[in-house]
């Protein structure tokens, strides 16, 4: 008989950490032994774009340091709410480009699928924390995206980006590539990730 603690339904390491996230800003300056003083406008950052980060990532920032770099990627900071002459929510003019929902074409040869909004850590740099996700790959945007590449043999490399693609497990990722292997024209095929940087276990 096959017990619920069987290595077969424990949820692999990489997803554990995946879930085990830090989400909090006082939660994350109290581990690193920040200055308690610049935590309400940490919070106030958080509150437009929310603070989420692995706890293994967190064990290799230095306590104590405001200016560690890698701290910098993730902390949420009072600079971004900072209004900037010529700023856009949407640098690379995403909005125009979309073929079909969750689909990208703004360069010849090469098409982006947007396969899901979900990323495993939030970068305080990120060109789509205003991204609209409700159009992700979902349902029938899947085969309709599909369709489209199908459709198009001048298209022969895809990227598969979000949000993060590695977020996604295994048995969607199969059963994504293995429709894209049927396209006969495409012969290149990217993934935009940041998961192997702070879950390196998900590879």
């Amino acid at each position: 008989m096959i017990t619920q603690e069987a290595a077969g339904w424990e949820l692999p390491d990489w997803q554990r950490q995946q879930a085990d996230l830090i989400t909090d800003p006082a939660e994350l300056f109290a581990q690193l032994g920040l200055t308690p003083q610049d935590l309400p406008a940490s919070l106030a950052a958080a509150g437009d774009f929310p603070l989420r980060v692995p706890r293994r990532y967190v064990d290799l920032i230095e306590r104590g340091n405001p200016n560690d770099p890698l701290l910098r990627q993730v902390l949420s900071a009072p600079e971004e709410r900072q209004l900037q002459q010529g700023y856009s929510a949407d640098p690379l003019e995403e909005a125009e480009h979309t073929a079909v929902p969750g689909l990208l074409h703004k360069y010849h040869g090469r098409a982006l699928l947007v396969v899901t909004g979900a990323c495993a850590v939030h970068c305080r740099y990120c060109f789509r924390r205003h991204f609209p996700y409700q159009t992700h790959l979902s349902g029938k945007r899947w085969e309709q995206a599909l369709e489209w590449l199908a459709a198009r043999p001048d298209i022969n490399e895809v990227i598969l980006s979000g949000g993060d693609p590695l977020t996604l497990n295994n048995r969607r990722l199969e059963q994504l590539l293995e429709a894209l292997a049927g396209i006969p024209h495409l012969r290149r095929l990217r993934i935009h990730s940041r998961t192997p940087v702070v879950i390196p276990e998900r590879l």
